[in-house]
């Protein structure tokens, strides 16, 4: 996961404590809101810690040491300060002031919200109850811990108790609806449905202002990750899992025991004077002199799996790629569990090209790392680059439970969701999906994704829950109105569906254009409605124009990689200026257009077919790397060696994005 995608996992504390201080109704308490102030330090030293286990230059042992003492010390202050509080708030419960009592419990039920001591959160939420039963907040956050837990019929109890006490708010009608307790009348049902309704309704006319962070996340670690998935490694697996389950002190112990067995820290090879030199010089990027005493340190520590990773690093960044995929081979078998060796090898196939090699390489790793999750994350996206799925991908739903993730979870189900939903199984697509809401509320694709699996799955009423909540996260999104108006026109409101799609502004895609002119049909406007569905029909065609190209480019890529194959350049070359019209903007077709034409001795083409390729936005540094290769062969040494150092130069600020 990028730097900037990982450091926004953690809410920081005082926005945290505001919001929890709101919601929780004790703005009066004359308590500080710095009770939880050893959660940052905490889940920073687990962020920097997480990070440090890339090993990307090889000394990140000693980091990764004081990451983990940081997060004793944080916790072991952190439970000395709620410790302090209890101490001076405990005795205030004698005093026999309900109002004193109350302020009392729900700041204690705040801290251990904060500490993940849930249970405990629960017993305090329980006594807030019974002095003053009224109050709806306390109910709702006993349900946020019970949809934490997984304890579905808990939590829905919870929020259909905190429904009938503000019956108004529509979070409340949300999940009276989106977690519907037993207890739920028929016409309570149809209450809850009304109020969401008229929030509907002044959304759509602009009397309502949208709620970009709208619902409360009392989890420890804010799992939307801007679309980043930061799968952890196998071997910290269990102790990140605990850790995301709120139990913090067996977390840090077991990511204390798998550091001690870590190559990092266990391999004593690496501490040889010869590879501290190296891994100094490869951090300050004199890959030269890293690769020379990394070579020199092989020669003495010739069992050393992480010996031959650094030095497979160094020749990567260097440009020998042959060299580096044979150390990172000799890595593996000294250790079969060396899951960086195994996604750096699988990586360097692929960027080469070798991406069915590259497929194999995570097959055999995952049959090693069964529980690697990101392995399996990686074949998954190997095989959707030539627009196929495996039976991994059934796997990988089958298995999700066992792979831990830091961060991106939410995402993860969103992708297995539509999965399932291609698969029309609904019932696991809902499951993933309610799943993902649990862990980012606020997640517009999920609950916009969450109302279509409801609705292929016949239940209108928990689908248009979810639109509606979509639509308060985001009033303009055209998908989310679209949905809503296709509800209503359904349910026989053509006249709110047309009035939810002309206030919408400018529509942009067919399936909007054609909803409102089916709506303008039913109501008798039938000029403007020809006028909607002409529109719709040319946006529909443009659309399939668009899918047909992307499939003939897949379906030309798949023939011209065969070529390549059969060693038919020719062929090759003829197919992929194919494809490049149809994708003018790829990086990957200008690259393998340049690989036809040098495979075919054809330089000075595939040399300026490189140039392209450099040129397009989002370039990666192996352009620079074939280049240079050709220049070679062309006998242009000066050009070579600005090409390979544009490469290597590259390739250092990637371990260092890394």
């Amino acid at each position: 996961m990028k730097a900037k995608e990982s450091s926004a996992v953690f809410r920081s504390r005082a926005d945290r404590m505001r919001r929890l201080a709101a919601a929780l109704l004790f703005a009066v308490l004359a308590f500080p809101s710095a009770a939880a102030a050893q959660r940052d330090p905490f889940f920073a030293a687990l962020l920097n810690f997480y990070r440090a286990l890339g090993g990307v230059y090889g000394d990140e042992g000693p980091q990764l040491s004081r990451h983990l003492e940081s997060m004793s010390a944080a916790l072991t202050s952190w439970d000395a300060e709620i410790r302090d509080w209890e101490r001076q708030l405990r005795p205030r419960l004698k005093e026999g002031d309900p109002q004193v009592a109350l302020q009392v419990r729900t700041f204690l039920a705040s801290m251990y919200m904060e500490r993940g001591r849930f249970d405990d959160a629960l017993r305090e939420f329980d006594e807030d109850i019974k002095i003053d039963p009224r109050r709806a907040a306390f109910p709702r956050f006993k349900g946020l811990i019970h949809q934490l837990a997984s304890r579905t019929g808990a939590a829905a109890d919870a929020f259909w108790a905190a429904w009938l006490l503000e019956p108004a708010d529509p979070q409340n009608a949300y999940r009276a609806i989106a977690f519907q307790s037993p207890q739920l009348t028929g016409d309570e049902r149809a209450r809850a449905l009304d109020t969401l309704r008229t929030v509907e309704r002044e959304l759509v006319t602009g009397t309502r202002s949208p709620e970009k962070a709208l619902f409360v996340n009392i989890a420890g670690i804010v799992d939307d990750a801007g679309g980043g998935m930061a799968f952890v490694p196998a071997a910290y697996a269990r102790g990140f899992s605990l850790i995301l389950r709120g139990d913090l002190d067996a977390g840090v112990a077991a990511l204390g025991s798998a550091l001690a067995a870590d190559p990092l820290v266990a391999d004593a090879p690496t501490r040889a004077p010869a590879m501290s030199q190296g891994l100094a010089a490869l951090r300050e990027g004199r890959v030269t002199d890293a690769v020379a005493q990394f070579e020199m340190a092989g020669a003495h520590t010739g069992k050393s799996s992480e010996a031959h990773r650094m030095l497979a690093t160094a020749y990567g960044v260097s440009g020998e790629i042959a060299k580096s995929i044979d150390h990172l081979r000799q890595a593996i078998r000294l250790n079969s569990r060396d899951e960086r060796s195994w996604v750096a090898l699988a990586r360097t196939l692929e960027h080469t090209g070798s991406v069915l090699e590259a497929q194999q390489v995570v097959r055999d790793a995952i049959a090693a790392l069964p529980d690697a999750g990101a392995l399996r994350w990686q074949l998954a996206a190997l095989a959707a680059r030539d627009q196929r799925t495996i039976e991994g991908d059934v796997t990988l739903i089958a298995a999700i439970d066992r792979y831990v993730m830091l961060a991106g979870r939410g995402d993860l189900y969103v992708s297995l969701a539509r999965f399932a939903r291609t698969q029309l199984d609904y019932p696991r697509a809902v499951a993933a999906l309610r799943q993902a809401i649990t862990l980012a509320p606020n997640n517009l694709a999920a609950h916009k994704a969450l109302g279509r699996a409801y609705i292929d799955d016949g239940r209108e009423d928990e689908g248009y829950a979810e639109f509606v909540v979509a639509l308060m996260l985001d009033p303009g999104d055209e998908e989310t109105r679209t949905a809503l108006a296709r509800i209503h026109l359904t349910a026989g409101r053509a006249e709110r569906a047309i009035e939810i799609l002309e206030r919408s502004g400018t529509l942009n895609s067919s399936d909007a254009v054609r909803a409102l002119g089916e709506a303008l049909v039913r109501t008798g406007r039938a000029a403007e409605a020809e006028k909607r569905l002409q529109e719709s029909e040319r946006l529909q065609a443009q659309a399939v124009e668009d899918d047909r190209r992307q499939r003939s480019a897949a379906t030309l890529s798949l023939q011209a990689e065969v070529r390549m194959s059969e060693r038919d350049y020719s062929g090759a070359i003829e197919l992929w200026r194919q494809v490049m019209t149809l994708r003018p903007g790829s990086v990957s077709t200008h690259l393998r257009l340049a690989d036809a034409l040098a495979a075919a001795k054809r330089l000075d083409e595939a040399a300026s077919a490189y140039q392209s390729a450099i040129s397009l936005d989002d370039a990666p540094a192996e352009p620079h790397r074939r280049l240079a290769d050709v220049y070679d062969a062309l006998g242009r040494r000066e050009e070579s060696a600005r090409a390979r150092a544009n490469y290597s130069s590259r390739k250092l600020e990637e371990l260092r994005r890394r």
